[in-house]
């Protein structure tokens, strides 16, 4: 099995770390922490992933997070490629900011958590930048340590619900702090050494589902990216659906409706095209980018229940393909 894969699926749990270029610092100073950590929080909030721990160093950075939808490497794109393009207007920089693509490793399921992000979170102490790492403001930690410093984007509670253990008892934040104090006196191993290939952390049927992920998913992302290569636009995409469900496109940003297409439609563009939830926002008649999830959840439910929403689905795929034809009474 390849090292290193970025397997997408929806629940996927990844532990990303993203390295300066040749070790060089990605921040000079806290302006760049702060815009560092701004990003991550619109990508996370614009993927809706649900992020347990952050930190962020000199020159690299860890994330732990869960995927609901498989949209790990354009999410990651988008949110490194921002902030590498506002580091290198700052600072009057001209090169790679970041060391070619991020590195990931797979987490079987939530019961790993507090030992992933644990790792995380001691950081900055095996950095020797701090004694505690309640005293490193760029990471998740001291929201952990103190509720006020919490960030609405980061999932605490999802992380304190994961696991009791030996450290747990009615209170999991205290639990939790104090399980990560324990790593102060015995510094922990990474927790990737025991890792399958050392990028699966689970068990070994975990692993073995992994392989057979990576073999079945092979040729489904090699159709995706396909897809993506050709450059299919949004309007395309509303236009097959359009034609799909025998609507017009009004019908589609109506305030309210529970048409299925506006779903079939946010799960198509978010799969098959670059539009992101800001730009699908306007189009489904949602308020915020944070409502396009919602859609594109309720389609992957029926999708995963229903035979006949698969192969209506794979038709839409088929007929994004195909070539153009305009819909009557497009608005």
């Amino acid at each position: 099995m390849p090292r290193r894969l970025r397997l997408h699926y929806s629940g996927a749990i990844h532990h990303v770390m993203a390295r300066g270029n040749g070790r060089q610092d990605i921040v000079r100073d806290d302006d760049d922490r702060r815009r560092l950590q701004d990003h991550l929080g619109r990508a996370a909030v614009r993927c809706s992933w649900r992020v347990y721990a952050f930190v962020l160093m000199t020159n690299h950075l860890h994330v732990v997070f869960k995927t609901p939808e498989p949209n790990l490497a354009r999410g990651m794109q988008g949110f490194l490629s921002a902030y590498a393009n506002a580091w290198a207007r700052r600072h009057r920089f001209a090169g790679h900011v970041f060391q070619g693509r991020y590195r990931t490793e797979l987490v079987e399921d939530e019961s790993y958590l507090w030992t992933v992000t644990r790792y995380v979170h001691l950081n900055p102490v095996r950095a020797r930048t701090v004694e505690h790492p309640a005293a490193w403001a760029w990471s998740s930690y001291p929201g952990y340590a103190h509720r006020g410093r919490r960030l609405d984007w980061v999932a605490y509670d999802e992380l304190l619900a994961s696991w009791g253990g030996e450290f747990g008892g009615s209170d999991p934040a205290a639990a939790y702090r104090r399980f990560v104090t324990a790593g102060l006196a015995e510094p922990p191993e990474p927790p990737w050494k025991a890792a399958h290939q050392g990028w699966i952390l689970g068990s070994r049927v975990f692993a073995d589902q992994v392989g057979a992920m990576v073999r079945g998913e092979a040729r489904r992302d090699l159709r995706r990216e396909s897809r993506l290569a050709r450059g299919h636009s949004l309007e395309r995409a509303r236009e097959v659906v359009c034609a799909a469900y025998g609507i017009v496109a009004s019908e589609l940003g109506r305030r309210g409706s529970r048409h299925p297409a506006r779903a079939a439609l946010a799960y198509l563009a978010r799969r098959c095209t670059a539009a992101t939830n800001a730009e699908l926002m306007g189009v489904l008649g949602v308020s915020r980018p944070e409502s396009v999830p919602n859609l594109t959840r309720r389609y992957a439910s029926w999708l995963s229940s229903d035979a006949d929403v698969r192969r209506d689905y794979r038709r839409l795929e088929d007929e994004l393909d195909g070539p153009s034809t305009s819909i009557e009474g497009q608005s």
